[in-house]
């Protein structure tokens, strides 16, 4: 990692604590947390009673389906917590021996680790996956006879969505398969969003046509030919391009989508088809150089076909695709048995069957120094193996 990237993540995270003293000041100033707006460091949370109602409405009205759904929802995450663990073991072998079949694991820092582009499309992934997530807490904990102690609209560092605070303490007095139910809701519905999107994506969107271009350099020969952004690259030289479909992480084996165009054998004279058509191009004084920028995953129209315009299609598939993944992501990330997340909630209850205290503390310690040392060997073997910050 050079100067420039130091440089850079050092000014990013002096911004970012600027920016959070300066809300804190403010809402200290301003006296927010009369009017139920509690500011914190790096946390601004928003309490409602409106919301505790909205839970209890939820929860009141087909109390049988919700019954069903929260003790079906105990074996998907007992099944979560599993493979969790399994997978996260097993992607660090990949990381280690097989780096082109492995998952990488970064945190979301904006300007660093992510372009502020691709975050238009995963911040509503994020509010949709992180609220629905809460929403099931407290609506099945409503079920459990659960006090709502609080709930909300969160904001933590970049990532917002929304909140439910269970009483802790009728909680811990509640029955084992309550907690199990509470606990592993949130999860499942994670499971639930991924699915339904997964179903949309795979009804609303065609298969695969090629790559999309999101600029042509003027010195490109093919922009005078009329190849601009939004256009589609079919194929180049023979090679199909834009076939391959986004994997999604830890459930399909991974596939890089550019993997046709790194196959290119570019020559002095290319034959390249488009949805513009076919154009036979010389590139002896371009130094074999198309300078053109493709979007990173391939285009696939919807069934509306043109009614539809391209960005607006090409958007729409991004958004349900990054809610699809990051929705997968957040089931499989909240049942590791780490604190604060489900999954060390759902362990906990099993562990305190234990009587001896020394033994259950010595274990948990242990399960949660196991599961943390799994996420930190992923992320920086992650770091290490693709360059993120180089």
């Amino acid at each position: 990692m050079n100067l420039d990237v130091y440089t850079r993540v050092g000014v990013y995270l002096a911004f970012i604590s600027l920016f959070w003293l300066a809300v804190y000041i403010i809402a200290k100033t301003l006296k927010l947390d009369k009017k139920n707006l509690y500011v914190k460091p790096f946390i601004i949370i928003y309490k409602t009673a409106k919301f505790n109602k909205l839970l209890e409405n939820m929860s009141s009205k087909y109390k049988e389906s919700w019954r069903y759904y929260s003790t079906l929802s105990v074996f998907l995450a007992f099944g979560l917590l599993l493979f969790s663990t399994y997978t996260l073991t097993g992607n660090i072998f990949k990381l280690l021996v097989k780096s082109e079949e492995a998952v990488g694991l970064v945190p979301i820092l904006p300007g660093v680790t992510i372009g502020f582009e691709p975050l238009l499309y995963i911040l509503p992934a994020i509010l949709i996956g992180l609220t629905t997530h809460e929403i099931m807490h407290g609506v099945v904990a409503k079920l459990e006879n659960i006090p709502i102690e609080s709930s909300g609209i969160l904001v933590a560092f970049l990532i917002f969505g929304g909140f439910v605070e269970p009483n802790e303490e009728a909680f811990r007095k509640s029955e084992s398969i309550s907690k199990f139910r509470i606990l592993s809701s949130g999860p499942s519905a994670n499971l639930t969003v991924a699915f339904i999107t997964l179903i949309l994506l795979n009804v609303l969107f065609q298969q695969p046509q090629g790559l999309l271009v999101y600029s042509v350099s003027p010195d490109s020969p093919l922009y005078k030919l009329g190849l601009d952004s939004w256009s589609i690259v079919s194929e180049i030289n023979g090679v199909k391009l834009g076939l391959t479909k986004p994997s999604i992480p830890f459930i399909t084996p991974y596939q890089n989508p550019l993997k046709e165009l790194n196959r290119l054998n570019i020559t002095d004279n290319v034959i390249v088809k488009t949805d513009k058509g076919v154009f036979n191009i010389s590139l002896v004084e371009f130094n074999r150089s198309l300078n053109v920028r493709f979007y990173v995953y391939p285009y696939s129209p919807s069934i509306f076909g043109d009614l539809i315009p391209r960005p607006v299609t090409f958007t729409g598939y991004l958004i349900l695709m990054y809610m699809c993944n990051i929705n997968v992501a957040f089931a499989i990330f909240n049942m590791l048995p780490v604190y604060p997340l489900d999954g060390y909630g759902f362990a906990d209850v099993f562990l305190s069957k234990i009587k001896n205290h020394t033994l259950r503390k010595t274990v948990t310690i242990c399960l949660n120094a196991f599961a943390l040392s799994l996420l930190i060997l992923n992320m920086g073997l992650t770091f290490l193996r693709f360059r993120i910050l180089s």
